[in-house]
């Protein structure tokens, strides 16, 4: 009989791609992951009827929900230090950036054999649950919900068409499938983009 070998544990993580692939691993791989897409059918505005014509207007991104289990009570640490801070930073403003780059940034979730999820933390909540006597937080759940990007921009940024995936910046306009330009009017040739689940692999 052949032996099982079982299957190795891999931590679910959130990597904050703009800012050096900051990894922000779950103490405890979460129970469930919800992955919505809406589609939007509606009403033909000269339809009539209980039976309505509908028209498709545009594509929704994926919504990902996901919650992570944190706990550092053995290791005598605050989870807030440890963990929780670094999950803000990917809803916070990047600083020190150009001005282009004034955004929170870019993030993947990767969790073993599930497809990575590419885009934007939309919301963090935090509850926290155990703390030490001085009331220092030592458990914590973060509910994170994300929206798929894989490219990204600032509103009202007109000189930069949308960032691709890694923060590089790319001109949307005449750009072929899977081929960016730099700026558009700088005189570079386009180049292909890059995609950072490529460096997971």
């Amino acid at each position: 009989m052949a032996e099982y070998s079982r299957p190795q544990t891999k931590k679910c993580t959130l990597l904050i791609v703009d800012l050096g692939m900051m990894k922000v691993e779950a103490t405890y791989n979460p129970k469930e992951v919800s992955i919505d897409k809406s589609v939007p059918w509606n009403k033909h505005k000269t339809s009539k009827g209980d039976n309505p014509i509908l028209e498709f207007t545009d594509a929704e991104p994926k919504t990902l929900s996901v919650e992570f289990f944190f706990d550092t009570f053995e290791e005598k640490e605050s989870v807030y230090k440890k963990y929780i801070s670094k999950l803000e930073l990917a809803t916070l403003i990047m600083q020190g950036k150009s001005e282009d780059k004034k955004r929170p940034p870019t993030c993947i979730l990767d969790w073993g054999g599930m497809p990575k999820f590419v885009g934007v933390v939309e919301s963090l909540s935090v509850k926290y649950t155990m703390f030490f006597p001085d009331g220092t937080p030592a458990r914590a759940t973060a509910a994170i919900k994300m929206k798929q990007a894989t490219r990204v921009t600032k509103a009202n940024d007109k000189s930069v068409g949308y960032d691709n995936a890694d923060g590089s910046p790319a001109n949307q306009e005449n750009a072929p499938e899977g081929v960016s330009s730099t700026a558009g009017s700088n005189g570079k040739s386009p180049r292909p983009s890059h995609n950072p689940v490529d460096d997971l692999e």
